[in-house]
């Protein structure tokens, strides 16, 4: 069944042997009659490979047929390959050969070594030879297994970009209902104990079913974020040949490092002190085998109570293993939400139009998915690029749609199959990586140029080109799980295990995972292309002789022995791990594309590195060690990606790789002599994205400035410069204006970074004056630039600025002022502002003759740590957010001095203004959230006259958020003002006036009809709930009242005498008093929905203080009361053994309750 799909990867090859033949023809004399023979054979051959392909399932000759003739197609490329690396290595040592005296020398050299043209051009003469006799017989071979020929049809096209952009891999449709029944089982506490404090939950189903997507809904959740201090997701895949252990993986989620040569106890000790007096919910997704689970359960008991363990499992037996208290066993989705995902996917803007005959082909389809989501969304991705109605039947008649138990893979495969020709090659390369393994984008996509897999005309656009081959697996749904970079691009993804398996499956025998339980008897080594091997012992890895000769990728956490080098000539992507060295016989990897090393032993690369010709891509990123790089590395002119660590100095005369489109993550300048100054990016023109140029202190001289032509650099979007002096002396005494003059920047730049610019003048105005050059420049960032005493307003030269960020400026006073920008009438579409660490800024202005409002699409502001600040604009008619942080007073006051003005506030946070009384008495329509933290004082009270009225203005109608945190004094009025609030939080408050106006007796009427949470804490004088405090609350949304560590709080009872339970709410379900020492009254009588009671560390009154209505409390699952005598809980209410409850004779009881439903579970201790 593999060998069908095997045919696309001979077609692709057959074509590269034509393309590279006839490039190779001109420059190759003595075997230019071979070479177009070769070329000629190929394209005849690849006629007959459609019927082979149909044929070879009843024809067993016809399969062998094929094998020979991918062996040999592979042959030929590889031949081919070399004599393009001899091609290039000639153009590249002409171009940089030695001075004229030594030229003798060289060809005599040359004559009587291996690289002899003569000898090299006989040798390959003969290679080619003997490829075409092999060519010729299965040619032959073709008309006797009557294959015909078949024009083959125009490949299927890459979908648009615009479809990429649509792709919402986020929306869930269906899970609700088992949704809330595993946030049910996770959020109850009953099955935990003092002894076991950690219990776990298992989502069970067989693969596709959806088991991941359910753990990461609840893993998301807001509410479950709350609920616990510490959350990690930990992948366990059946993966034994990675040789990684399940403590291992914890390890490297959890302590976020390598656990490398720490033993069993070493991490368990490590993790141990991560997690101890947490409590923690961790996911084990995927997980097979419970062999390793006892390691990991010992170190988790160190949560706290009430930890849990979500685990999803395809197999039942496993949850109960591992002690599953609770087991969910998914089903399939039902037909009308898979209907609703098939239709979103297929029939999405780009797609074909939802006709009746579509739609009842459609459905079919969905009937034959039989509930497997996975499934489902490739299938809906697949019938997106197919328009017809035969196309759409053929698909759903097609054998291998119908999912049955198990038989998921089968439909994947009819979604591969009418993936484009080259985009296969991409995904079946996919089956190296490990199974959960994350899977970096570029990294990716570069092993795919480094093999050749990319058709592309044009060497320029070729990333282009594999982002849309990435993003096309994407849409199909071989890919899952992406994480976005800053930019909102895919940074990395992961590969479904079933996916995984397809992908293995089609690759065959050309991959070999090599470990410590991989069997190799009965393995044909010759066969295999791409090696994997993960060992566990440190020693070198030595390859069968039959193995090494045909391999092109080699990817490996061992040291190669020295001998092996010899004969991985045909190599094209090699990543090593953990080495202390490079051999010197690297230089015999001619064919070699991309290398990527990580190790921290690794010192120096061999010069001999520097013969790679062919290398486009070299990752040294993970070698801190690693402090320069050979001296003739500049020779590698095909490298298009240089990866290096920071320690690592940049190689001389790097200008000289004209190929390079990306130096990450910082290009750290050297000395222009040196051959490592900025004048090199002269020639540089291909660098694209992020451009980092860190040392810009050791630039003195304009004229290199000038040299490196940045406005030639077009794709460059991103440039950020660093200066680095050890003191602001440094920076007056040496005069950079003239060379930040000389900068002419990127004509399509969006970020733009300067970062510790030492002069006194930086010339902003002379950059942005011509805005034209400059119209794509959305976000500026000055950032510590000390000695810098002025700085224009900016935001009205450059009129495409969105995001304009100003920090540590130590010697601005001024910011703003007068600007000669005809354009200068407001800032048309800057959104946000930051201004931090400006110590002596006194003075924000803006020229309010010409810009009567300067900021009138401004949506975030945030000033920080600007103390002296005093005069500042005010008129923010979009503004969202406000955060104001260490601002004095008078800054304060200017910024918020037209409340009027700042319709569109939403959040309004201030911070660190000990000095300043604040009042918020005017209207806020838009108002959502308030932060108030260690300020004078909050006046929030609001006159009611008016606002009683039915008709009356609301000064916060949509405020829901209210914290204020360690203020000298709070005044709040709590009326008709706040109809939209849900939260009060209130905490460190020495002087507290809080009060509810009077209603009007209308009980129809709440002041807080929307209030679902209360929270006082460390407020000395809070005796009780304001007056009229609970009839102003609804009884449909309170939930939670926390008291804590408020003395003098006497309990729940109104200042008019109301108890309790007939005013608060019956949905409320969870009360908690701590720590307060005048408790005098508790009725909770009533309160059927009550969950969770805490009365902790509180003293009473006297003896006639009581606690009432304890056993009315049906939905009670968590009752904890420290300290309560138990006087408090006699009559009715008595702790006895006939209702589940028990207790000793101690007058001091600790009581911690958890039943669920009528159970009754016998849980109390006393003492």
């Amino acid at each position: 069944m593999a060998e069908a799909i095997l045919v696309n990867g001979i077609s692709e090859i057959l074509k590269k042997i034509g393309s590279l033949a006839g490039r190779e023809v001109s420059l190759m004399w003595g075997v230019k009659g071979e070479l177009k023979k070769l070329q000629k054979t190929a394209d005849m051959i690849q006629k007959v490979l459609q019927d082979a392909e149909r044929h070879q399932r009843d024809t067993a000759a016809v399969g062998l047929w094929l094998q020979r003739l991918k062996q040999a197609a592979y042959d030929a490329e590889d031949i081919l390959n070399e004599v393009a690396y001899e091609t290039l290595r000639k153009k590249i040592e002409n171009r940089f050969k030695n001075k004229v005296r030594n030229r003798f020398k060289n060809k005599l050299r040359r004559f009587v070594s291996a690289s002899n043209p003569l000898v090299f051009r006989l040798k390959m003469a003969h290679r080619v030879q003997g490829v075409n006799q092999v060519f010729d017989d299965i040619a032959k071979e073709k008309k006797i297994l009557n294959l015909k020929e078949e024009h083959a049809g125009a490949d299927k096209p890459i979908l648009d970009r615009g479809t990429f952009s649509r792709m919402d891999e986020t929306e869930v449709f269906g899970r609700e209902d088992e949704k809330s029944a595993v946030m049910e089982m996770l959020l109850d506490d009953s099955s935990t104990t003092r002894e076991d404090t950690i219990s776990v939950i298992a989502i069970v189903g067989f693969g596709g079913i959806g088991k991941t997507t359910l753990a990461q809904l609840v893993y998301n959740d807001q509410v479950v974020g709350k609920c616990f201090t510490f959350k990690e997701w930990v992948c366990v895949a059946n993966d034994d040949s990675s040789g990684k252990t399940v403590l291992g993986e914890v390890f490297r989620h959890i302590c976020d490092s390598e656990p490398r040569s720490l033993n069993k106890n070493e991490m368990g000790k490590k993790l141990e002190e991560k997690l101890k007096e947490k409590k923690l919910l961790l996911v084990f997704d995927d997980v097979w085998s419970c062999s390793q689970w006892d390691d990991v359960r010992v170190i988790l008991k160190h949560g706290t109570h009430g930890s849990k363990v979500i685990v999803t499992t395809r197999k039942q037996e496993v949850a109960n293993d591992m002690g599953a208290v609770h087991s969910l066993n998914l089903i399939d989705l039902s037909y009308d939400h898979c209907w609703a995902l098939f239709k979103k996917r297929a029939f999405g803007k780009g797609g074909p139009d939802q006709t009746r005959n579509l739609e009842s082909i459609g459905r079919e389809i969905v009937k034959k998915c039989h509930g497997v989501p996975l499934v489902v969304k490739a299938m809906g991705s697949l019938m997106h690029s197919k328009v017809t109605f035969r196309e759409w039947k053929d698909i759903e008649t097609c054998e291998y749609l119908d999912v049955v138990g198990d038989n998921v893979v089968n439909v994947l495969r009819l979604s591969y199959n009418h993936l484009p020709s080259p985009v296969k090659q991409c995904f079946q390369y996919c089956a190296i990586f490990p199974k959960d393994a994350t899977i970096m984008k570029v990294d990716l996509i570069q092993q795919w140029m480094a093999h050749g897999f990319i058709q592309c005309s044009n060497d320029l656009e070729i990333d282009k080109v594999g982002n849309d081959y990435f993003k096309t697996l994407c849409w199909h749904s071989f890919f899952q799980d992406m994480e976005m970079d800053e930019n909102h691009d895919i940074e990395s993804c992961k590969m479904h295990d079933l996916v995984h398996d397809l992908a293995q499956l089609i690759m065959g025998k050309e991959l070999l995972v090599l470990s410590h339980i991989t069997p190799t008897e009965n393995v044909n080594l010759g066969e295999t292309r791409h090696l994997t091997v993960s060992l566990h012992k440190e020693r070198e890895f030595s390859f069968p002789e039959d193995l090494s000769k045909k391999l092109r990728t080699f990817i490996s956490n061992r040291c190669l022995a020295n001998d092996a080098w010899e004969n991985l000539k045909f190599l094209r992507v090699l990543h090593l791990q953990d080495i202390k060295e490079v051999s010197s016989s690297i230089c015999k990897l001619i064919l070699l594309r991309y290398l990527s090393i990580q190790s921290y032993s690794l010192t120096s690369l061999p010069q001999s590195i520097s013969q790679l010709y062919h290398l486009e891509t070299l990752n040294i990123e993970e070698c801190p060690k690693l402090e320069k790089l050979p001296d003739d590395m500049w020779k590698l002119t095909n490298l298009r990606h240089l990866y290096i660590a920071e320690s690592t100095k940049i190689l001389k005369k790097f200008g000289r790789l004209h190929s390079l489109g990306s130096i990450s993550p910082i290009l750290f300048l050297g000395e222009e002599e040196d051959g490592r100054g900025i004048g090199e990016l002269e020639c540089l023109n291909n660098l694209c994205g992020h451009l980092r140029i860190h040392n810009m202190e050791r630039v003195r001289d304009a004229s290199h400035v000038r040299k490196a032509k940045l406005m030639e650099k077009g794709k460059v979007y991103q440039l950020e410069m660093v200066w680095k002096v050890r003191n602001a002396d440094e920076g007056t005494n040496n005069d950079y204006s003239e060379v930040v003059e000389a900068l002419e920047l990127p004509p399509n730049l969006i970020e733009f970074s300067i970062n510790g610019f030492p002069s006194v003048k930086l010339p902003l105005k002379e950059w942005l004056a011509n805005g034209s050059s400059l119209r794509y420049l959305v976000e500026i960032k000055l950032q510590k630039c000390r000695n810098l005493e002025e700085i224009p307003p900016i935001w009205h030269i450059q009129p495409s600025l969105e995001t304009l960020e100003i920090s540590s400026m130590d010697k601005v006073k001024l910011l703003g002022g007068k600007c000669t920008s005809t354009r200068a009438l407001a800032a048309p579409h800057l959104k946000h502002l930051t201004l931090r660490h400006m110590r002596v800024l006194e003075e924000w202005v803006e020229n309010s003759t010409t810009t009567p409002n300067s900021f009138p699409f401004l949506e975030e502001l945030i000033v920080e740590v600007c103390g002296m600040l005093r005069i500042a604009p005010s008129d923010f008619p979009a503004v969202k957010e406000i955060t104001l942080n260490c601002v004095g007073k008078e800054g304060v006051s200017s910024l918020l001095s037209q409340p009027w003005s700042l319709t569109s506030l939403e959040k309004l946070r201030i911070k660190n203004c000990p000095e300043l009384s604040l009042s918020l008495t005017s209207t806020f329509s838009s108002l959502k959230e308030i932060y108030i933290f260690n300020i004078g004082g909050l006046d929030m009270i609001c006159s009611s006259a008016n606002n009683d009225h039915h008709d009356a203005p609301f000064h916060f109608p949509a405020l829901e958020k209210l914290r204020v945190e360690n203020c000298w004094k709070l005044s709040l009025t709590l009326n008709s003002s706040f109809p939209s609030l849900k939260e009060i939080y209130i905490s460190q408050i020495d002087g507290l006036d809080m009060m509810c106006s009077s209603a009007n007796n209308d009980p129809r009427r709440h002041h807080l009809p929307s209030l679902t949470s209360l929270y006082v804490k460390d407020v000395p004088e809070f005796t009780a709930l304001p007056k009229g405090f609970l009839q102003s609350t609804s009884s449909e949304h309170l939930q939670s009242v926390f008291i804590l560590d408020c003395d003098k709080f006497e309990g729940f009872v109104d200042v008019e005498g109301s108890e309790l339970p007939l005013l608060f709410s019956s949905n409320l379900k969870e009360i908690k008093l701590w720590s307060c020492r005048n408790l005098e009254f508790i009725n909770v009588r009533g309160l059927t929905s009550l969950e969770t009671l805490e009365i902790i560390d509180c003293s009473w009154r006297g003896l006639e203080s009581s606690i009432i209505g304890l056993q009315s409390l049906q939905a009670l699952k968590h009752l904890m009361l420290e300290g309560v005598p138990i006087i408090m809980l006699s009559g009715e209410d008595a702790i006895s053994d006939g209702c589940g409850w028990s207790h000793g004779a101690s007058t001091n009881c600790i009581i911690s309750r958890m039943r669920e439903g009528n159970e009754d579970d016998d849980m109390s201790e006393s003492e």
